[in-house]
């Protein structure tokens, strides 16, 4: 076991040193408790070194040094030890009140004399609610229909969190978060219809009863035994219905597996999480389960934090098992420079192995007044094609819906980089001023679409060109403008790199904001007015049928948007936010010397929250 523990605290100290993700850091008191017992650690100890001037005992025993020590001294050896929290707490129940958290509306409770002899509850009960709809007018010329959204769209999500924390004062802790969210039905719409339309919200349009976590925990003296629904967010924050353990073969070092049920990558509600599996052809395996394990390590110090491990996941039908490695973690070298990663790297897999996702960069301060920072993004296609292939229509290969247009019959996996550098400086007295800018270049690689096969007859493959943009990025604030009010401005603007532009469009967007504190920081305003506008790279060119690698777009748009943001506490335990914004919508559409200009088109947004905390 300490060979495996040496190896595990060997990869994990790889995984952090090289570069890092950053984790929620922990209270100060805590990493100081852990930095002192580390320096305790590494003093000698008086009992295994003898103090050279002393005179050697004649009752000693010769052999005492190789005889194990009492079983009374290692129980109270394990019994003081301390291993790492990797539950989502902070500091557990017998923390210390800090002034950083007295404002804070979500923080963990601290135990009282009531709550130490029985449970701890805590949590938080919040409802939101959405709305959107927009006017319009009709299509110009011979054109039916009218260019505004034909649906109204709103939804009420109400969410309730709930930590047990020492349950009856033993060693069992529990955790319950769920959301229920209901969505308005269009109007007009058929409910007898095969397929009815659905308003555009959340997974699929429809009402969401989602439960996020639901687990209850022992906690042990080195190992911790985790059942039921959960996220391991050492191991690439995946999501299971499960058992996880957690040993803790030293103070800076856990070791950590899991077993159980992988529900479906995005559901958000419990009866999508295992919908049916389909095959290549997109026909019903008869299966809905795919099963998930893996095993991995946690290194913690007071300037460090990595993971790093393995995970398998493996339908019970139509796809062959998925296993790859993650590594997670973070590095301060010093005051002035962080280093921090997210990386997951696919080992076997149905589409070969493969870079998935990755996320690395560097926080460096080099005095009060500036801070630089730099990263590197890669994204892919994350998810099983059978789980995938659960909402996707099946191809049709007999030409019998050769007029209907089927878009989401393959999967492709069709990975993006991007990299980004950003400067921001602090200017005049008490910096009052923040100036900042930023670059980023995106990259898409070239996608190669085809129909299906019908008939036996192979259809004409058409590539789409590989895709690179710029966006830049520029912002001026004024912390403490007139009546101490915060103003700002930010200005961003994408453009292409060579024949395609990332997105296929060029945007400049402007906005303008001011805010200010309400009642001494109880609650703050927020408003703001934006314009933007975005235009296609083809538009003004004629669009030719069947060449699709170029026809896709034609238009030129502008936006003119205002809106507010309202936070107020109404007591400690109350808190209500409130939004809303205005947009004014024009477009037109470019084909050669024709320019057809739409009706405008005119949304309103709304969203409002209220939250209790108990």
């Amino acid at each position: 076991m300490r060979r495996l523990g040496l190896v595990a605290c060997a990869l994990a100290v790889l995984g952090t040193s090289a570069f890092g993700k950053g984790t929620p850091k922990k209270d100060k008191a805590k990493d100081d408790e852990a930095d002192a017992a580390d320096d305790e650690d590494k003093k000698p100890d008086k009992a295994d070194k003898p103090d050279a001037d002393a005179e050697p005992d004649p009752d000693a025993d010769p052999d005492a040094e190789d005889k194990p020590a009492k079983k009374s001294g290692g129980d109270q050896q394990d019994k003081d030890f301390a291993k790492q929290d990797l539950n989502g707490h902070d500091l557990g129940t017998q923390k210390k009140e800090n002034e950083f958290e007295k404002d804070r509306f979500y923080v963990d409770k601290i135990d009282n004399e009531k709550t130490q002899k029985g449970t701890l509850i805590q949590g938080s009960l919040a409802s939101s609610s959405f709305f959107y709809t927009e006017s319009g007018g009709n299509y110009p010329g011979n054109l039916v229909g009218s260019d505004a959204g034909k649906y109204s769209r709103y939804f009420t999500d109400l969410r309730l969190q709930t930590d047990f924390r020492h349950i009856g004062s033993g060693r069992w802790d529990a955790r319950f978060d769920g959301r229920v969210r209901m969505v308005n039905t269009p109007t007009g719409n058929d409910p007898l219809a095969a397929d009815p339309a659905h308003i555009q919200s959340g997974f699929n349009g429809r009402n969401e009863y989602e439960l996020r976590e639901a687990w209850i925990i022992r906690n042990g003296i080195r190992s911790d035994v985790l059942i039921g629904r959960q996220f391991i967010p050492d191991l690439g924050a995946i999501k299971i219905d499960g058992v996880r353990i957690d040993y803790a073969q030293s103070k800076q070092l856990t070791l950590l597996g899991f077993g159980g049920l992988y529900p479906i990558r995005g559901s958000r509600s419990i009866n999508t999480d295992y919908q049916p599996l389909r095959d290549d052809a997109g026909t019903l395996t008869g299966s809905r389960v795919v099963g998930a394990g893996g095993f991995g390590g946690a290194y913690r110090t007071i300037n460090s934090y990595g993971s790093l491990g393995g995970v398998a996941l493996v339908p019970t039908a139509a796809e062959a098992p998925r296993v790859y490695a993650t590594s997670s973690g973070y590095y301060r070298a010093g005051p002035t420079l962080d280093f921090y990663h997210f990386a997951l790297v696919d080992l076997i897999a149905q589409s070969g192995a493969s870079l998935t996702n990755l996320s690395a960069g560097i926080n460096y301060k080099p005095s009060q007044r500036l801070r630089v920072t730099a990263n590197v993004n890669r994204v892919d296609t994350d998810t099983l094609n059978v789980q995938a292939r659960a909402f996707l229509d099946p191809a049709d290969p007999t030409g019998a819906g050769a007029n209907t247009i089927q878009n989401e019959t393959f999967i492709k996996r069709l990975a993006t980089n991007s990299a980004r550098g950003g400067i921001s400086a602090g200017l005049g007295p008490l910096q009052r001023f923040e100036l900042s800018t930023a670059i980023t270049v995106r990259e898409r690689p070239a996608v190669a679409l085809s129909a299906p096969v019908i008939m036996g007859v192979t259809p004409t493959t058409v590539t789409l060109q590989a895709a690179k943009g710029v966006d830049l990025y520029a912002a001026l604030t004024d912390r403490h403008s007139i009546k101490d009010a915060r103003l700002g401005l930010d200005v961003s603007r994408t453009f292409g790199i060579g024949a395609v532009p990332y997105q296929r469009t060029e945007v400049l967007a402007v906005r303008v904001f001011a805010a200010h504190e309400i009642k001494d920081g109880r609650g703050e305003w927020e408003a703001e007015v934006s314009y933007a506008t975005t235009k296609d790279v083809n538009a003004g060119t004629t669009c030719t049928a069947g060449t699709l690698d170029t026809c896709f777009g034609s238009t030129t748009n502008t936006i003119l948007s205002a809106g507010g943001n309202v936070y107020y506490r109404l007591t400690r335990d109350w808190f209500v936010l409130a939004s809303l914004n205005v947009a004014h919508q024009a477009t037109k559409t470019l084909m050669g010397a024709a320019v057809a200009t739409d009706p405008a088109i005119l949304g309103l947004t709304g969203f409002g929250r209220i939250a209790y905390r108990f």
